[in-house]
């Protein structure tokens, strides 16, 4: 039960964390198009700035639209097989090996 709390809990504070990320981010996304906006109001006409923002926000539109559709297509494909396992440090992890099971039989020495 105790275990079902703390997963309970950690989950509701990611989701107040994402939340308030979300509000964030559309706010600083806010005042990003309204710099953009006004700088390219006094570069070229309205309806040239209207045009730049809208292609803009159209264009990462179907960007995102596309990463999330690339999902579906991704587990559709066969899984590859793993790469053999280079035996090039063997030595390595039979000396770190030999290193913990002197650590532990010291640890057990102990008692």
């Amino acid at each position: 039960m105790q275990h079902l709390r703390g997963t309970v809990r950690r989950a509701a504070r990611t989701a107040m964390l994402s939340a308030g990320a979300a509000i964030f981010l559309l706010i600083g996304l806010l005042f990003l198009t309204l710099a953009a906006w006004l700088y390219l109001v006094t570069v070229t006409t309205t309806l040239t700035a209207a045009l730049i923002l809208g292609a803009a926000y159209f264009g990462v539109g179907f960007l995102l639209l596309a990463l999330a559709g690339a999902d579906g297509n991704a587990s559709r494909q066969p899984q590859q097989q793993e790469a053999p396992v280079s035996t090039e440090h063997d030595g390595l992890k039979n000396l770190v090996m030999a290193f913990l099971a002197g650590i532990t039989a010291g640890q057990k020495a102990r008692r």
